[in-house]
Formats: C-alpha cells, sequence, structure tokens
C-alpha cells in the first residue's frame, strides 16, 4: 500500500501533474507550463517524494500515467480548474496577446524589437521574450527542441531534421567610433590602428573562419583589448564614452547611429566575409501563422 510523506505539500505541483498527463509528455507539459524541462522533471520528483509512488512510466512517446496517479489526477484537475478559471477573470483582457521566445545575441535582438514594433506586431499581436543570447550549438538546438525558445536567430548551426532554417540577411564587420573622435577621422590605417585604444565583442556566433581572420588583425597589434566582453551595447557605450574603436557587424549601424553619436571608420584591412544570420524554427511550429509573419518581416529588406 502506498503511503504518503508527511510535511508541507506544495500546491503549486498539482499543475504540473495535470499538464503532463493532458499532454501525455514532461516535455509538452513543459511547453503548456511555459517553464524549463527542468522544472518539470523537479516538480516530477518532489511528487514521487510525496506519494512514495513512480506516477509516471516512461513510454514511446512520452509518458504513461500509474494508477495513483491518475487517481490524483481526477482529484487535481477540479481544482486545477477551478484556479485558471479564477485567473481567467483577471486575465481574459490580454488573451489575445501572445509571448513570443526569441533566442538571438544583443545586437540583434535590438534590431528585431526595432522592426516588430514599426511593423506593429509588438505590441498589437505579441510581446517578446529574449532569451539565453550566449549558448552553444547544441544548447540552441535543445532550447528549440525542448519548446524553451520559440525562435533563434543567428548563425547557421548543425540541427536535427526537425528543426527548419530560413536565411535572413548577411552582414560584415566594420570598425566603428565615437563622432567627434579626438585622434580618428573618416579613415585608418593599419599603423594607426596597430596603436590606437580598443575595446572588443567577441561571441561565440560569429564563426570560426570570421574569427581567424579577426585575429590575424589583432596580431598585428602590441596592446590587448582594454575589455571585452559578451554583451556588444555595454562594449559600444564604453568606447563612445572613453574614445576607443570597436568591430561590429555592419547591418546593425543603421539602427545604432539613429540614437548614439557614432561613425564608421573606413579602413582597407578588415577581410571581407558575409556572415549570414539564419532563423531556425522547430517543424511543430511551421504553421503557426504568427510566427510566420514575423519572420516574413524580418526577412523584408
Amino acid at each position: 500500500m502506498t503511503s504518503l510523506r508527511t510535511g508541507k505539500f506544495d500546491y503549486n505541483l498539482i499543475r504540473f501533474l495535470v499538464a503532463i498527463i493532458d499532454t501525455n509528455s514532461m516535455v509538452n507539459a513543459a511547453e503548456v507550463l511555459d517553464v524549463a524541462p527542468s522544472a518539470v522533471s523537479y516538480a516530477v520528483r518532489k511528487l514521487r517524494e510525496h506519494y512514495n509512488d513512480p506516477l509516471f512510466v516512461r513510454a514511446l512517446h512520452g509518458v504513461t500515467p500509474t494508477a495513483l496517479a491518475l487517481n490524483i489526477y481526477e482529484r487535481f484537475k477540479i481544482i486545477n480548474d477551478e484556479i485558471n478559471d479564477a485567473l481567467n477573470i483577471v486575465n481574459d483582457v490580454d488573451a489575445d496577446v501572445r509571448e513570443i521566445y526569441i533566442r538571438a545575441d544583443a545586437f540583434t535582438e535590438a534590431w528585431i524589437t526595432d522592426r516588430l514594433i514599426r511593423c506593429g506586431i509588438v505590441p498589437n499581436e505579441c510581446i517578446l521574450d529574449f532569451r539565453y543570447s550566449s549558448a552553444s550549438s547544441d544548447e540552441r538546438v535543445a532550447k528549440l527542441r525542448n519548446g524553451e525558445v520559440d525562435l533563434d536567430i543567428g548563425v547557421q548551426f548543425d540541427g536535427d531534421k526537425n528543426i527548419l532554417s530560413t536565411r535572413l540577411f548577411e552582414w560584415d564587420l566594420m570598425l566603428v567610433c565615437r563622432k567627434d573622435h579626438k585622434t580618428i577621422g573618416d579613415s585608418l590605417s593599419m599603423e594607426q590602428y596597430a596603436n590606437e585604444p580598443f575595446i572588443a565583442y567577441s561571441t561565440r556566433h560569429y564563426g570560426t573562419i570570421l574569427l581567424s581572420d579577426i585575429n590575424q588583425i589583432t596580431q598585428v597589434r602590441d596592446i590587448k583589448p582594454i575589455a571585452k566582453s559578451e554583451s556588444p551595447m555595454n562594449m559600444i557605450f564604453t568606447a563612445l564614452l572613453h574614445d576607443l574603436i570597436i568591430f561590429i557587424p555592419r547591418t546593425y549601424f543603421e539602427l545604432l547611429q539613429h540614437v548614439l553619436p557614432i561613425k564608421e571608420v573606413h579602413c582597407d584591412f578588415i577581410p571581407y566575409k558575409k556572415i549570414p544570420n539564419v532563423i531556425h524554427i522547430h517543424k511543430r511550429n511551421i504553421n503557426d501563422a504568427l510566427l510566420q509573419k514575423i519572420i516574413t518581416v524580418l526577412k523584408t529588406e
């Protein structure tokens, strides 16, 4: 006979059990509840400890609830529905506005937000939640597969057959500094570059070929960057505040120059490499009208 563990019960676990049985999957439950899969795993562990029962058994296409889990579900479902009904009294006004989860680097986040606000998709049809800007290729694939993000935007990665990719645009690097820089005009020689204080934006998303070429340039210098970060906005603000130079993707220059005193520094030693920016979507969302509308807008030149 199953024995319950005594102690305080976390009533938040109710919604987890209900979602898992409703969807027959822990992964799908995480998507429905808008939480990370690890949160579902934690909830199941706590439920198993409380009821001293496995509750769910892995199956070919998800999980199968035990007899005890089904018994609990019948009672929990009523409670969960009543809670949701009570919450919907307040939330009905916002019911038509979705929250879209996107993974992109910080430059691309600003570019995406600007485009979607200008066309009215944000905030009329959805609001945006940017997540995991710095992530490895494997992490990016996993988060699309698990439903933690709806869209992934960045350089191409080797995914799986369930992840579909669409090219948005290509970009190359350019050198920028403050408009009224004390010593730099409209152009810069390799000799001057080699002695000019600089700051660096480094990211895993640029690709090994481009990084190799940039490293060849930086090796002509006797000085290292005074700071480097995966946060490009912080590095740009620092460059403008302290008369430093920095490489940035050209695509985002037009957006930045509208709000910042920034200028391009022409130089003939930057390697000309066109880097494709790609938008990735899981095939289960391929018929999602709103996501497809967002992709169409972002593809428009």
